[in-house]
């Protein structure tokens, strides 16, 4: 199945919903959106980026960090900190974007801090993540995050349709 996205508005900003039912069991989703070297495998898989790193501190105040690199050597780097941790379940977190993301470190953010919550959902041996993107400043913004999010959950599923 394909992803399904749903962009709307709230009383807090402009949000959108991407929905994807996954062939593997929750854990195995939950590791591929969870650990780094996993995050790494699957944002290398054919839309021109290449995720240079990827750290994750998997906790309530932990941060995580995603650069990525474009062919002609441009960053682009998502920073942000855990809100929620429930394992298998559900993660909120801040997310935005380094304003020079070219480092090795973490940098200084844009100042955009938008939300995000992921769900993953179990149906029998399937599960459903549900990725829900709020505060989003603009209607740009958000449809630019909903072509995004498209394209990094179903990278995330062919990596996980490989790794069966």
């Amino acid at each position: 199945m394909n992803a399904e996205n749903n962009p709307t508005k709230n009383a807090t900003g402009h949000m959108l919903v991407v929905t994807r039912e996954f062939d593997a069991p929750r854990e195995r989703v939950w590791n591929a959106w969870t650990e780094p070297n996993q995050i790494t495998q699957w944002l290398n898989m054919g839309d021109g980026m290449v995720a240079e790193s990827a750290r994750v501190d998997l906790r309530v105040g932990g941060k995580f960090r995603i650069q990525l690199k474009t062919a002609d050597g441009e960053y682009y780097t998502a920073a942000g900190t855990y809100l929620e941790v429930r394992p298998f379940e559900r993660l909120v977190y801040t997310w935005d974007w380094e304003k020079d993301g070219g480092g090795t470190e973490f940098g200084e953010l844009e100042g955009k801090e938008t939300q995000l919550t992921v769900e993953f959902r179990a149906e029998s041996s399937r599960t459903k993540l549900v990725l829900t993107h709020e505060k989003l400043d603009s209607v740009e913004r958000r449809d630019r995050h909903v072509t995004g999010w498209t394209r990094w959950v179903e990278s995330m599923a062919k990596f996980i349709e490989t790794k069966k």
